[in-house]
């Protein structure tokens, strides 16, 4: 890791945490259930990455956020997302690195909290955590960062010694227009040729040593 990066940040879903798999199975099965409506993947995927309380009423064909959101959360501990390999085995070295580590999401506060708990993530290991509730701003807009860089400014770390890891193209433009350097891993929708397309660098994942 290079000197000059004082702090890594990184997304939670498919970054760090096999969300994708999981989630559409999920959004499929209250889609059906519900609602009767039989959901496929090309239904999903322009949606994917969407505020949760805007992608389920899409996805769900319903104006009714409530409902739909409890829908969901009735069935959200049957579909657990799977743990990286290499997550815990990065934050520990990062940490003994002495760099600073965050983790920035559009998930709910709640749902990430329970995500750190199903797969026993060291708390000692994060500085600093961003959830939906942090910011009116999603990605790819750079001000989805706002609170972070306060954070960060209160400890003499500038945007140019941060680091930003995620699995795809909207995390990238906020994070570079942010200021924030970038690298992607692979792990979710976005393959290393539209990654190396767009002249960043990219790795398969998180390294498990």
């Amino acid at each position: 890791m290079n000197e000059t990066i004082k702090a890594v940040f990184f997304d939670h879903d498919d970054t760090l945490v096999g969300t994708k798999e999981a989630k559409w199975a999920e959004h499929k099965y209250v889609a059906k259930t519900f609602y009767g409506k039989d959901l496929s993947d090309d239904d999903i995927l322009p949606h994917w990455g969407k505020p949760l309380p805007q992608l389920v009423c899409l996805l769900y064909d319903t104006d009714n956020v409530e409902r739909a959101l409890a829908n969901n959360t009735s069935c959200h501990e049957d579909f657990p997302k799977v743990l990286f390999d290499g997550t815990i085995p990065t934050l520990k070295q990062l940490h003994f690195q002495r760099k600073v580590l965050g983790i920035i999401t559009a998930a709910t506060r709640s749902r990430f909290e329970y995500d750190l708990n199903l797969h026993r993530i060291p708390r000692e290991l994060i500085d600093y955590t961003q959830t939906a509730e942090d910011t009116l701003f999603h990605k790819p807009d750079p001000r989805v960062f706002e609170p972070a860089i306060r954070w960060l400014a209160e400890r003499q770390v500038e945007t140019s010694e941060v680091l930003y890891v995620a699995d795809g193209l909207h995390d990238m433009k906020a994070a570079l227009g942010a200021g924030f350097r970038f690298i992607g891993v692979e792990t979710g929708l976005t393959t290393r040729a539209q990654f190396l397309e767009q002249g960043v660098l990219c790795i398969p994942s998180t390294p498990s040593s």
